[in-house]
């Protein structure tokens, strides 16, 4: 009669090496900078996407674009909301008259 409770060393290596990758893809997974998307930033930030994409086009919200992805860092979006304030939309006087001008040149109706 063998006995079922017994562990070999050969068993407690196995376990101890699957427990360690197990552990190791956990933290890298925590680790990485989590680049979300729109959907996923939505969530984080508890808003709609319409939202996320309406701040997106103001650019009052942190982003950048991969091609055509609009994608969000998760460090800069939790920076954004601790800050309480939009640095995207923070503009010297000189740099809004002038993109004024620009408007007003580009769109005139005459």
């Amino acid at each position: 009669m063998t006995d079922l409770n017994l562990i070999t060393s050969e068993d407690l290596k196995m376990l101890a090496a699957e427990l360690y990758q197990l552990i190791k893809k956990e933290a890298e997974e925590n680790n990485q900078e989590d680049i979300l998307n729109a959907k996923q930033a939505a969530k984080l930030l508890d808003l709609s996407t319409a939202t996320i994409y309406g701040k997106t086009h103001r650019n009052e919200i942190p982003y950048f674009k991969q091609g055509k992805k609009l994608l969000f860092s998760r460090t800069a979006l939790l920076d954004w909301l601790r800050k309480g304030e939009n640095p995207a939309v923070t503009v010297s006087p000189a740099s809004a008259r002038s993109k004024a001008a620009e408007y007003l040149h580009q769109n005139r109706r005459f």
